[in-house]
């Protein structure tokens, strides 16, 4: 065996100083990168680990009803609620402590998601859960109880429409919505003012920095860094709440129909009703699940918005339609007559009738308003014609929407054309008959009507409804002032003259100007309307009312609508004042105490 010199040992302990040189040097390198290059990164991951940032949830706005005196009545708010939490560790330990939970509570068994950090377990619990897991659980597991707000609405159904209700954001919808801080068991506007502005309501979240312990339990907080949460923005409407709860109480739950009232001058909404209405409340309760599902199946379709989502043939109301067209075209004068009614015309093959039997006789165009004649306005559609009815038909609004902000979107009812006829079986003379008397394809929404009405008393301009914010723009008709001047004294004459179908609207010192509309409709009896404006001189209000399967209009809308307007001017009944109080007094109880602030605060 060959042994090594002197030289031999020298280069091989060479060689292994060079490793060990190289290794030392690699190690240096790797702690220099550990524990200089890269030391904020894993102070950073270590405080991470260490500090669990909590979620401080924003107070969504209030939504507020015009009251008396400068006082607001709250719709919609936010109550505080309990919410048990778990903060995930390991699968195995996050499944031990949903189990304890679970016995604990007596169930039932629970199931989460598992791609959150912090998984809520159970929402709106109440104070024997929340000292159930502070006092005997949260030692043990990383379980905690957060403070939550759940939306309130202290009236129930009132006004349920139009502000809508919250819901759970869907998987789909985070996909979205990520980017703007929701995330799993968030709630979030789904219909109403509630989604409409959703983004001025639900403000910015907060947060909070707590130490935890391995096991994600919690030990210290840190109040220095807390970033407070920022306020929804709270919504005063434009809504009168006692002109809203009149609405409400005219028209009553046993009926299905809906009430709309704007100021025709600018087109806020001071009242909006459909019934059948719902509690949005239960949208947002977690113990309201079966309610929920009543609703959803219902054949009522109590959360189908009548006000704005559902068309009507409007009767009799359209009359002034026609009568605005013949003044603005020349085809006659407001002393322009007619052969006598005998109480029907035939037309063709087809004969026509008047709503009176034995018929009114010769008549004025303001009298034939006034008695509602049928066969004054089939003669007034033959000399008018289609085209020129149609046009001024536009002009007051119908056949597309009025631009109200509300979700889900009006309905824009339909003002058929000459192509519609072609495509559904042809013109017809027979067809102006309808038409000109509100019958036929023709339908138009409570809020059209309404908004139609505006325009009859307010000198001619379109307005545009509205709930919050500054009075959007008006929409001038192009229809001269002395025409709706002379359509206006004859609406007035429906309500005082002597053959008048809307005598059930006068209210003692207000004058009142209106019309009635008895509309059939298929698979049902005949719809009761009533449009309405007050006071003549200088309207503040316009009402339309509508009433499914009620008959006549005069008789079952026309008192609704006065109510209505009773409600706006302070004149309510002695039993509606007394209804008020005692539906105050059970509001303030100790069980939901209405919050009301002043103006300006």
């Amino acid at each position: 065996m060959e042994s090594l010199g002197p030289n031999g040992h020298s280069q091989r302990l060479r060689g292994l100083l060079v490793v060990a040189g190289l290794l030392f040097a690699i190690l240096f390198a790797r702690l220099f990168y550990l524990q200089i290059a890269s030391s904020a990164h894993y102070a950073q991951k270590s405080e991470e680990n260490r500090i669990d940032p909590k979620r401080i949830k924003a107070r969504r706005g209030l939504i507020l009803a015009r009251g008396t005196e400068g006082v607001f009545e709250i719709l919609a708010r936010s109550r505080p609620t309990y919410t048990v939490t778990l903060t995930r560790s390991k699968p195995d330990n996050d499944a031990r402590a949903v189990e304890a939970l679970w016995l604990a509570t007596g169930g039932p068994e629970m199931r989460y998601a598992r791609n959150a950090r912090t998984i809520r377990l159970l929402r709106d619990v109440d104070f024997t859960t929340v000292s159930l897991v502070q006092e005997r659980l949260s030692e043990d597991w990383p379980l905690d109880v957060e403070v939550d707000s759940e939306r309130d609405y202290p009236y129930g159904p009132l006004a349920a429409h139009l502000l809508g209700y919250l819901g759970e954001v869907q998987e789909d919808e985070l996909q979205v919505l990520k980017a703007r801080n929701y995330t799993p068991g968030d709630f979030i506007g789904k219909t109403g003012l509630e989604k409409v502005y959703e983004d001025l309501l639900r403000g910015e979240d907060g947060v909070a920095y707590i130490e935890v312990d391995a096991m994600n339990r919690p030990q210290r907080e840190f109040p220095e860094r807390e970033q407070p949460p920022e306020p929804g923005r709270d919504l005063l409407l434009t809504l009168d709440f006692k002109t809203q709860r009149a609405a409400e109480r005219a028209l009553a739950d046993t009926l299905t129909g809906a009430v709309v009232a704007l100021n025709p001058q600018t087109g806020a909404v001071l009242a909006m009703v459909s019934k059948p209405a719902f509690d949005p409340n239960i949208f947002v309760s977690f113990q309201s699940q079966e309610e929920r599902r009543r609703l959803l199946q219902s054949n009522a379709k109590p959360l189908l918005n009548r006000a704005t989502r559902e068309h009507y043939p409007p009767g009799s109301t359209m009359k002034m339609v026609a009568a605005v067209a013949a003044l603005e075209t020349g085809v006659l004068d407001t002393l322009g007559t007619f052969p006598g009614c005998g109480g029907s015309l035939r037309v063709g093959s087809t004969i026509f009738h008047c709503a009176k039997k034995g018929g009114h006789g010769v008549l004025t165009l303001q009298e034939a308003i006034e008695a509602s004649c049928n066969v004054y306005f089939y003669h007034l559609g033959q000399n008018l014609g289609f085209k020129a009815w149609r046009d001024y038909a536009d002009r007051l609004g119908f056949g597309r929407p009025t631009g109200i902000d509300l979700q889900p979107e009006e309905d824009p009812g339909n003002l058929p054309t000459r192509q519609y006829f072609e495509e559904h079986g042809g013109w017809a003379l027979g067809h102006m008959m309808n038409l000109v008397i509100g019958q036929g394809p023709l339908l138009a929404t409570p809020v059209q009507m309404a908004r139609y009405t505006a325009a009859l008393c307010n000198g001619g301009y379109l307005v545009t409804p509205y709930f919050y914010g500054e009075m959007p723009r008006r929409e001038y008709t192009g229809i001269s002032a002395s025409t709706m001047e002379k359509v206006k004294r004859a609406m007035r004459r429906v309500v005082y003259g002597g053959r008048g179908t809307g005598r059930r609207a006068q209210i003692e010192g207000i004058e009142v100007g209106g019309k009635s509309g008895t509309a059939q409709a298929p698979g049902r009896d005949n719809d009761a309307w009533f449009v309405a404006f007050a006071p003549y001189d200088h309207p503040e209000i316009a009402v339309a009312v509508v009433v499914e399967a009620g008959g006549y209009g005069g008789v079952m809308a026309g008192p609704i609508a006065r109510k209505v307007m009773e409600a706006y001017f302070g004149r309510e009944s002695e039993a509606e004042v007394a209804a008020d109080s005692t539906d105050s007094a059970r509001e303030e109880g100790p069980m939901l105490k209405l919050s009301s602030i002043k103006a300006g605060t």
